[in-house]
């Protein structure tokens, strides 16, 4: 039944784009063809989606504005206002549902504490070690969170960060993609490993002074495929399972391999009530194209107890930006 769906869906399309050739073959139909055409992507950029194949298209939203930014301004050059206005329509419309998730953070006024996070994924290939470690000292954050640890990661940063960080927790893994690790200024309490979705998680509680605060670590699977995308969103569920059944103040950080509009994140983000991080888009890969790429994949959320000052992207070694946050709590 699903692949007579779909084999109808393509049907008309193929007959809406082959009407709309015949179209722009007589010069009075020109513009309104390419009004059109340019409307159909714009479209299936613009619903709400859960479907893998639409889902992973709209993670480039941002690529997407963009182009039609810059078709807007092209058709203004050429006299083509009428296309110039769809355009520039088109390109508020996603600038829109990109900036949606994005919120201001919460305010604690009563907050006497601070704290800062560094979440990063380090690249399991990366043989850039010393540098670095010399990076994470120097910028001092509290606590850091880092995926993609091989067992040679998981080494060097034993041995590099236990002086500056004398409480971890650090796990290797066959699969160098799924080692984890977390370091910390602060004392760790009741911190486990867990296996979800076949992913390797840490949680437990950072102790901040009087206070403690949860938090998990994770780096879900990157949604090449179908089923890989169907293991994320099982682990993000689980993930949010976890979060609304615990007590207290939260920090969930890590690479989700999602961007920020994506519905399935959003709705963990309902559901758990945190809130994340990001002033702006803020995106983290790729590390070697930022300006271009744009894509929010690494986030730290947060808890209504706990205020979000700042975060900003940090470039240390990776294929990833680090993101950096400094965070004001509640006293107690």
């Amino acid at each position: 039944m699903r692949h007579k769906l779909k084999l109808k869906i393509l049907i008309r399309i193929g007959l809406f784009l082959l009407r709309m050739y015949c179209l722009m073959r007589q010069p009075k139909n020109k513009e309104r063809a390419l009004a059109a055409v340019l409307l159909l992507p714009a479209l299936l950029l613009l619903i709400p989606t859960y479907t893998f194949t639409l889902t992973l298209f709209q993670s480039f939203l941002f690529q997407a504005m963009l182009v039609y930014g810059l078709l807007s301004v092209f058709w203004i050059i050429r006299h083509h206002y009428r296309l110039a206005g769809i355009n520039f329509s088109i390109y508020l419309l996603l600038l829109i549902k990109i900036n949606s998730p994005i919120g201001l953070g919460y305010q604690i006024t009563q907050g006497k504490e601070q704290m800062t996070v560094l979440q990063f994924n380090v690249l399991s290939t990366n043989e850039a070690y010393e540098s670095t470690i010399d990076r994470v000292i120097q910028l001092s954050p509290d606590f850091v969170s880092f995926q993609e640890v091989s067992a040679e990661w998981a080494t060097e940063l034993k041995k590099g960060l236990a002086n500056e960080y004398p409480f971890s927790k650090v796990v290797s893994n066959d699969d160098a993609s799924q080692g984890i690790a977390v370091f910390s200024k602060h004392p760790l309490i009741d911190t486990e490993v867990v296996d979800w979705a076949g992913t390797t998680n840490i949680i437990g509680k950072v102790k901040m002074h009087k206070e403690e605060i949860n938090f998990l670590a994770l780096h879900t699977r990157s949604p090449t495929t179908r089923l890989k995308w169907n293991t994320r969103n099982e682990h993000l569920n689980i993930a949010k399972e976890y979060i609304s059944e615990k007590k207290g103040e939260f920090l969930v950080l890590g690479d989700f391999n999602t961007v920020p509009w994506d519905n399935r994140l959003k709705n963990f983000k309902s559901t758990t009530e945190l809130q994340d991080s990001r002033k702006k888009l803020t995106p983290t890969f790729p590390a070697w194209n930022p300006y271009l790429a744009q894509i929010p994949i690494d986030y730290i959320f947060h808890s209504k107890g706990i205020g979000c000052r700042s975060l900003d992207s940090v470039k240390i070694t990776s294929d990833h930006l680090a993101i950096m946050g400094t965070y004001e709590l509640r006293g107690m």
